[in-house]
């Protein structure tokens, strides 16, 4: 059988994660197969997975403008992974990628990835120096400048003169390659900045000038230098609360299992937010008196009542959103009586991956 830990361990991103960090990961991993001349994904497909190969092969394919005379340009087989660049720009796919027999594969998808990127925050740097790499490299073929001549290779970023690449061929390869940072150019005793975020233009600035004259000025200068910063990613939360609604910051769990308690409540501490347990409904309502939970995560059976019962006693408190752990036991009227309660989840599964992904929906 495969060993997708050691495999992990050679992804660059992943390089630096202990057992504990790379079993985690793994976790998050699903399982999904394809048959022969299958399409995996294709050129301007979201780059919102990354793929382990268990078993069989892939060819890695480019077209021409046409869309035709395919060329492959690289073939991969069980132990090789692709697609793990697109996890850390968000771009789009760059090249076709189908099964030459029937293959095996295990999926890691951007959602479980921004778990593991705010869990491990150390990924963030070793992110900058690879998008930081690719950048230098995208820009020496794009612009077909020798490195030694022109290109200066920096700590953050590349960095020339304006005389060599125009500010008008900067800026297009930045949004190209969604680059998060800032490209800063300098002209005798002027310097003007242009920040990206993840390929998007955000704002000019040179001196007081309005950033469309900052712009038009900046693209006649002929001489001068550029550098490109690239700013470390980390995850950013789409912001989906309403106006006056405040953000999920503390957790209460509640669960008759010590076992299960503990589970869900490092997870959760481990991702940032303030966590407190309780075993049974009494217990949480006492929690409750001095410490307001912003959403809850219950068994569906507590030793003391059932879940709706509980929801229904909270809610005499503040109105906040449950979350109920998946129990095969539960009855198809308990589903019923969750869209009469309003603002409550039922889980598939008790894995944790999932619990986490319910709760930030409410973030």
């Amino acid at each position: 059988m495969i060993q997708i830990g050691k495999i992990l361990k050679q992804v660059p991103i992943f390089h630096m994660l202990g057992k504990e960090s790379i079993d985690f990961i793994v976790e998050r991993l699903k399982f999904k197969t394809f048959g022969a001349d299958e399409t995996i994904c294709k050129i301007g497909d979201p780059g919102d997975e990354m793929y382990i190969i268990i078993s069989g092969k892939v060819k890695i394919c480019i077209y021409d403008e046409n869309g035709e005379n395919e060329q492959v340009v690289a073939t991969l087989s069980s132990g090789d992974y692709f697609g793990e660049m697109a996890l850390l720009t968000g771009e789009t796919r760059s090249a076709s990628v189908i099964t030459t027999e029937e293959s095996e594969t295990f999926v890691l998808h951007k959602n479980d990835f921004d778990v593991i990127l705010e869990k491990f925050p150390s990924i963030s740097l070793s992110m900058g120096k690879i998008v930081s790499q690719r950048l230098r490299d995208t820009l020496k073929k794009a612009t077909k400048i020798p490195k030694s001549q022109k290109i200066e290779a920096t700590q953050n970023g590349p960095s020339g003169f304006l005389k060599d690449v125009s500010l008008v061929d900067l800026i297009s390869f930045c949004e190209s390659n969604s680059l998060t940072g800032t490209l800063k150019i300098s002209n005798n005793n002027q310097t003007g900045t242009v920040e990206f975020e993840s390929g998007q233009l955000q704002h000019v600035v040179l001196g007081n000038l309005h950033e469309d004259k900052a712009l038009d000025e900046m693209l006649l200068w002929q001489d001068g230098k550029f550098e490109i910063t690239v700013r470390p990613l980390t995850l950013k939360k789409e912001e989906k609360a309403v106006e006056g609604q405040e953000k999920i910051r503390y957790i209460l769990i509640t669960n008759n299992s010590l076992v299960v308690r503990k589970i869900v409540e490092r997870a959760f501490r481990g991702l940032g937010y303030d966590v407190k347990s309780a075993k049974n409904i009494n217990d949480s309502l006492a929690v409750m008196k001095d410490w307001k939970a912003d959403i809850i995560i219950s068994d569906v059976k507590l030793p003391d009542g059932n879940g709706i019962e509980f929801a229904k006693k909270v809610r005499e408190i503040k109105d906040i959103p449950f979350i109920f752990l998946s129990d095969r036991s539960i009855k198809p009227d308990f589903e019923q009586h969750l869209k009469e309660l309003g603002k409550a989840e039922l889980t598939k599964t008790q894995e944790v991956s999932e619990i986490v992904k319910l709760v930030e929906n409410y973030v």
